[in-house]
């Protein structure tokens, strides 16, 4: 399959763009499939995790270099940036839970517990002999979801991340037991760039360079390039600037910091440099994002 041909969505017939920070969707896969006529093609996502859950049905999914014929109960955790595709029997039924990967990440720090954070980078297709309490308990939890999720309550957000924590456990059980567990081999320097990836979370707020990264991963800063690109669509240079931007946002969200002490916490000395590098990346200054995403808040 050539990259080239292979499409990034933020959804499904959507363009891929950032994901919002706290980015979460849930529908039925019976109503996105019809419009594609059961036929979603090959595709993959920068920066949204998917879980797909069916509970009625069968048919055939493309996974990076795998092609699996699935029969309900079908689990399918997606972590970006694996190649998806899927040609569904008319009148399957579930739900597909997609999130951010900002968002799984933060829950995974909450959790605090290793098994859940070691599923997020990781395939996992679960499908058929399946324990009937896993499943019970599978099809629960997307119900709850799904009733947090149409309902405006009250702690809607808290119920819905906490049912969302409970379901990665789940899956990250299912993970451990390996049942029907179809990881594909390496091809095309994955590990490679997971390891990029771990490098990235450790040191973003360093300022380390693309030769730094190389450096530290044994390869050149053109292979690491070529992976970066081949996998993601994007530069590591990108890449690191996306994850700062990511936890910028978050400070400018979720504390009382100022523009400055932001920036200086990721690394930059110079606050000027720092907004001029908020609004290349966002396309408006740090103060104007905070401004405005809490107006949107408050309203």
């Amino acid at each position: 399959m050539n990259d080239s041909s292979i499409p990034l969505y933020s959804l499904y017939g959507q363009i891929d763009t950032a994901a919002e920070l706290r980015f979460l969707h849930l529908e039925s896969l019976e109503s996105r499939n019809r419009v594609y006529d059961w036929f979603i093609r090959p595709h993959r996502h920068h920066d949204l995790y998917q879980l797909i859950w069916v509970e009625k049905g069968c048919g055939t999914v493309m996974l990076d270099e795998q092609r699996l014929t699935l029969r309900a109960p079908v689990l399918i955790s997606i972590p970006p940036p694996i190649v998806h595709g899927f040609q569904w029997r008319p009148g399957t039924e579930g739900l597909i839970l997609t999130v951010a990967e900002g968002f799984v990440a933060d829950l995974a720090l909450w959790s605090g517990d290793p098994a859940v954070g070691a599923l997020l980078d990781r395939l996992l297709t679960v499908a058929g002999a399946v324990d009937p309490d896993s499943i019970e308990r599978l099809g629960r939890l997307f119900e709850t979801i799904l009733d947090e999720y149409v309902h405006d309550r009250v702690c809607r957000g808290t119920a819905i991340s906490g049912s969302v924590l409970r379901l990665f456990a789940e899956v990250a059980r299912l993970r451990h037991l390996s049942l029907c567990e179809a990881v594909p081999a390496d091809p095309g320097g994955k590990a490679l760039y997971r390891r990029f990836k771990e490098l990235v979370e450790t040191h973003f707020r360093d300022r380390w360079s693309v030769a730094d990264y190389a450096s530290a991963l044994a390869t050149t800063e053109r292979s690491l390039r070529r992976l970066c690109l081949g996998l993601a669509s994007q530069a590591p240079g990108r890449i690191v600037a996306r994850r700062v931007l990511l936890e910028a946002k978050r400070s400018l969200l979720y504390t009382e910091k100022t523009v400055a002490e932001v920036g200086y916490d990721l690394g930059f000395e110079d606050p000027a440099y720092f907004t001029r590098f908020f609004a290349r990346n966002e396309g408006e200054t740090p103060a104007a994002f905070r401004r405005l995403r809490r107006r949107a808040t408050a309203a």
